[in-house]
């Protein structure tokens, strides 16, 4: 979100910051540290934010020399890269989960590839499942190299990394933090991502620059058994992550059409999904489930980049969702939901 144009400045260095965000991932913390400390780009800034950890890794922090620390109570993801990003001196911001980890030449290819005009540059995640990698990379979907905002008015959505596979620009992120509402706790990334058009550019690499790793305790919808709080959650996040670009770009003049609806194939089935359990957590969008079926019909059939198969198993599975009774949908969702005991109704 820099305002200075001059075409010199585009030649100037970067500097870098990495921001570790960390909550009881003591095993993984330290591996995360020194995979900053060892960018081959010189005078990355390591920033450790523990958000209240009971597990050793305050230890592990303190072991390192040239690491900026900040302890504070459990309040959260979004808090604890506020309170990062608050002593940042870096011009690009890294947000890195203290359970993945970058590649050496993470933070100089990054660089190479950043403009004054970029608010957040996407890269590849390798998937590591028990410290091996599993050939799998995130995101799955291309990356685009235009009309963000065009695919986010349509789906809700365009494809992007998990928060570890993007680098900021700090005043962007900095604004994004302060400003936008409905941001409690998790699910920063996608806050960032959908408003980040709004302001710049999106850049990309299309690599792998790190790893991203699946324990069984993540919170992304990319790995493990889904529950009905994990799927509540994303929608609540992504809900208003797209509400929030949607009042940034009116505030710009930009032309951008929201609406009070969830968006998106996979957030309106997993809102199906959540209806039949007890989801307390946020306040959801009012929504009925035939409408809530048929608009997900209606977004699978014109979804890209899906197959013909996957598209006509999701519509059949949204149709009867949304029209068998109770006793039959609890069969199917039962089958690719954990309902805890008391939560199904």
């Amino acid at each position: 979100m820099r305002t200075n144009s001059d075409a010199a400045e585009s030649q100037t260095a970067f500097a870098v910051t990495v921001v570790i965000t960390n909550y009881n991932y003591g095993r993984f913390l330290r591996q995360a540290i020194d995979c900053v400390l060892g960018q081959t780009l010189p005078d990355v800034e390591c920033i450790v934010v523990d958000d209240g950890s009971t597990d050793g890794s305050r230890e592990i922090i303190e072991s390192y020399d040239r690491v900026k620390r900040i302890y504070q109570q459990n309040r959260g993801q979004a808090a604890a890269l506020r309170a990062g990003a608050s002593i940042a001196t870096g011009d690009i911001i890294f947000s890195l989960d203290a359970d993945d980890f970058l590649y050496p030449q993470a933070c100089e290819k990054v660089t190479a590839n950043w403009a004054v005009d970029v608010t957040c540059l996407n890269f590849k995640l390798d998937v590591y499942r028990d410290e091996i990698k599993t050939g799998e990379v995130y995101p799955t979907e291309p990356f685009m190299n235009s009309g963000h905002l065009r695919r986010l008015q349509t789906f809700g959505y365009y494809p992007s990394p998990p928060m570890s596979g993007n680098a900021f620009d700090a005043n962007y992120l900095r604004m994004l933090l302060d400003k936008a509402v409905h941001m409690d706790g998790d699910g920063v990334d996608a806050y960032l991502l959908y408003s980040a058009p709004v302001f710049g550019r999106i850049a990309h690499v299309d690599e792998a620059l790190g790893g991203y790793r699946m324990h069984g305790k993540n919170i992304s919808m990319s790995s493990g058994r889904k529950t009905v709080k994990n799927l509540g959650d994303h929608i609540y996040y992504q809900y208003w992550a797209e509400k929030n670009a949607a009042v940034f770009a009116a505030e710009r003049g930009i032309a951008y059409r929201s609406s009070p609806h969830v968006k998106g194939p996979y957030l309106l089935l997993w809102y199906l999904l959540v209806m039949d359990g007890h989801y307390t957590r946020f306040a959801l969008p009012v929504a009925n489930r035939c409408g809530t079926a048929w608009r997900c019909i209606q977004a699978f059939a014109t979804y890209p980049g899906i197959g013909w198969m996957r598209r006509l198993k999701n519509m059949a599975l949204a149709a009867y969702l949304g029209a068998a009774p109770h006793a039959l949908r609890m069969v199917v969702e039962r089958r690719m939901v954990d309902y805890p005991a008391g939560e199904a109704r």
